[in-house]
This record gives structure tokens, C-alpha cells and sequence, in this order.
């Protein structure tokens, strides 16, 4: 077993690469795509500038309606809001022309449950699907309550719904506005919805509403806590080595001084993991331990934990390791395990659990604080900024974290 600990607290790089990309001049004001629903209780919303896009709402839930309606849509890729600024050239297409087979669907009042279901949706098409248990279905007959099944994620929104505790019974209007968009009206191709978290969080009768909607089977993930529910979409997940014979051990673009840094999807849980901007190394049957309480370490994690299918698994600040992330640990075949965050999130004493328990290589990951620690991801998760700026075509996302939780 060994540890490394990989830190980086300079972020005048990112700051510049922030200022490019994200901070655009003023601009005449962009409407609203006609097709996306407007009332007094959903206002999804889009705005673009050059090499920049906002994706909005007037809260939590509208902002997930938008991003959602952002998977809608045909046309060429040089169309509006990717490859132009300028709506004249959107011909009808407002998104990525990517409609999934399935929505996950997660409580938004903490961000707990949505930092495990984060690696469940397949942002590449093509991860081994993770397998879970039928709670509500359509058709009793051919798909009966408690039968397990493989369900593709590829592309799956999370869509964010008031919870159970703050007094929910049913889906929020403007989930369940995305839901529908997803399963009859913008894309007709979603099937199936994962519900991620128990019924405190998500209201049981959430289940037959989506089926209701015209899902045909519903799925729910729920433990008795949070870190029991992040264990059992990790062991739904599973993980896996390179393919090959002998299996590679080098990412398939290695360098990024040229200014390119190509990532691949090899298996489920295999990372590509940069030392340098010209060193890169894969990382087989990798997990993610990181702090489920505040949770702004494993959010920023998403893009990437998503994109490999990386389980994450959680921590809740304490001496050690709450009693569902030891069993996962024991139970999954683990080589490699990422700890994100600084020690005041997850102390080396239980780093060193961690690596007794799983087995396994552990490398932290981690910056001065939540910025910080989110920058060094990017860094060697994505391709370090070679030469100061990013690498060709690469994108920068930015979003707010506030709060003690991190919860925007």
C-alpha cells in the first residue's frame, strides 16, 4: 500500500482561463428558446456570448429544467449554443441531440444523495450499466416489482426535486416539466427513472408518479443513510480494469504540452490520472472517498466520476469511517482509491483506514480549500493547462458554492 499526496494551490491559471471563457463582453439579449415551457412557475433559461454560455433559472429545480432541455434537440454541431454565439443560427436546434433512456432523480435540498447518483449517469455511452431493483413498474407482468436489471444511463440528466422533509409529496413542477421532456415530448426515448435516496428525501409516491408520466420501470436506491445509499449505488456500479492482454498502463494521449489533451473512456472505473502535463497513467477499479457532509469536494467531482464511472463513496467527518464505507470498501474490488479534499475533510488516520480496509493505493487530491482542491481535479483529472491556457477544444464549467453544505 502506498499514498501520495498530490496538492496544488495556485490559481492563477485557472483564474485566466475563467476570465476568457466565462466572463464575456455585453451583448444583445438572447430569448429564451420558444420551445422550452414558460409559465409563472417555470422559467428555464439560456444565455450565450462568445466561447460562453449561461444555463439558468429562477431556482434550483428551473435551473435543472434547463439544463435538461439542453439534451433536446437535431442539427449540425456548429449550430447555436455550441458552435455560435448567435441564435440566428440555431434552425430550430436548441441542444445536444443526445436524449437518454433514463432520468435519475434526487433530492435538492442537500446535496447528499446527488454526489453518489453523480456517477451513475454515462456521459460517454459506454460504460457496463449499473444494475438495480425494480420498486414501480407499468406492466407488473413483464417487469415485476423486486426484479433486478441492467438500465442504461447513457446521457441521464439529474433532475433535483423538493424533498420529503421540506414537505413534498410529488415531483416539483419543473421536474416534473424535465421529466416529461424527456419521456414524451422534446425526446421520446427516456424508459426508465432511478431514484436515488430513501423516502425521506425523495417522496415515495414519486415512484408512481414517474411511472404515471409514462416511465415504464422506476428504480430506487435507498439505504438506511446517506453513506449506506452511496455504498449501494457503488456496489450497483461495480468496477473494472483496462481491456487488453497485457492491459495497458498509459492514457491515450499522455502529453498535453502540444495542447491537446484527448481523454478516453477504457472501463468502468479505470481513470486517466496526470502527474505532470507529461505524465499520465491509468488507475484500474478506482473509488472516490470524499466528505458527504459538506459535499463541495465530490460535486466538483462529478464531470469526471461521471465521464469514468467512478463510485463514490462518503465520509462524515468523524476519527473513522462510518460503518457502510468500510463494508463497500471490503466488499468491491478496489486497487486505487482517490481521497478528495485537505485532512480537515478526511484526516490521514482515515486515509489509512481507507488503504488498510480496501487494500489499495490511496492518493489525495486536494487544495487549500473547496477552489482550490476543485482546480487540481482539473488539473490532473483533465489535462494540466499546458503553457498557461487550456488545451484545444477543452470547456470550463463554473458554478456556485456557498454555504457550509456547498450547496448552491
Amino acid at each position: 500500500m502506498r499514498r501520495h499526496i498530490l496538492r496544488r494551490t495556485t490559481l492563477s491559471v485557472v483564474f485566466a482561463v475563467v476570465v476568457t471563457v466565462a466572463l464575456p463582453t455585453a451583448h444583445a439579449a438572447v430569448p429564451t428558446p420558444a420551445d422550452w415551457p414558460q409559465s409563472s412557475a417555470t422559467t428555464p433559461s439560456l444565455d450565450t456570448w462568445p466561447n460562453a454560455l449561461r444555463i439558468f433559472g429562477a431556482n434550483r429545480y428551473q435551473t435543472g429544467l434547463a439544463a435538461t432541455m439542453m439534451l433536446r434537440g437535431s442539427g449540425a454541431v456548429t449550430s447555436y449554443p455550441y458552435g455560435s454565439p448567435d441564435p440566428a443560427s440555431a434552425n430550430g436546434w436548441w441542444g445536444l441531440d443526445s436524449c437518454p433512456r433514463s432520468v435519475i432523480v434526487v433530492a435538492g435540498d442537500t446535496p447528499a444523495d446527488a454526489l453518489a447518483a453523480s456517477s451513475l449517469s454515462d456521459a460517454t455511452g459506454l460504460s457496463s450499466e449499473p444494475y438495480l431493483q425494480i420498486t414501480s413498474s407499468a406492466d407488473q407482468v413483464f417487469d415485476p416489482v423486486g426484479d433486478f436489471r441492467r438500465v442504461d444511463t447513457d446521457f441521464a440528466p439529474i433532475l433535483l426535486t423538493r424533498s420529503a422533509r421540506q414537505g413534498a409529496a410529488s415531483l416539483d413542477v419543473a421536474t416534473r416539466l424535465a421529466a416529461q421532456q424527456m419521456v414524451s415530448d422534446g425526446c421520446t426515448t427516456a424508459r426508465e427513472a432511478i431514484v436515488v435516496g430513501g423516502t425521506s428525501a425523495v417522496p415515495a409516491a414519486v415512484d408512481t408518479e414517474l411511472v404515471s408520466i409514462g416511465f415504464e420501470r422506476v428504480y430506487r436506491i435507498a439505504g438506511t443513510s446517506r453513506y449506506h445509499t452511496a455504498r449501494l449505488v457503488a456496489e450497483a456500479l461495480g468496477t473494472d480494469t483496462a481491456p487488453g492482454s497485457p492491459a495497458p498502463t498509459t492514457c491515450t494521449d499522455a502529453s498535453t504540452t502540444d495542447g491537446d489533451a484527448r481523454m478516453t473512456f477504457h472501463a468502468n472505473s479505470v481513470i486517466e490520472f496526470r502527474d505532470t502535463a507529461s505524465k499520465c497513467i491509468l488507475m484500474n477499479r478506482t473509488v472516490v472517498i470524499a466528505d458527504g457532509v459538506n459535499g463541495a469536494d465530490a460535486l466538483a467531482a462529478g464531470w469526471w466520476t461521471s465521464f469514468w464511472q467512478v463510485p463514490v463513496l462518503l465520509h462524515d467527518g468523524s476519527d473513522t469511517l462510518p460503518a457502510a464505507t468500510q463494508a463497500a470498501l471490503q466488499t468491491i474490488d478496489i486497487d486505487n482509491v482517490i481521497v478528495l479534499g485537505g485532512t480537515a475533510r478526511v484526516s490521514n488516520e482515515v486515509a489509512d483506514e481507507v488503504a488498510n480496509l480496501a487494500t489499495a493505493t490511496v492518493t489525495r487530491v486536494s487544495g487549500a480549500d473547496r477552489y482550490a482542491t476543485s482546480v487540481a481535479m482539473a488539473e490532473h483529472l483533465g489535462g494540466w493547462f499546458a503553457n498557461g491556457a487550456a488545451a484545444n477544444g477543452s470547456m470550463v464549467c463554473v458554478a456556485s458554492s456557498t454555504g457550509t453544505t456547498g450547496w448552491a
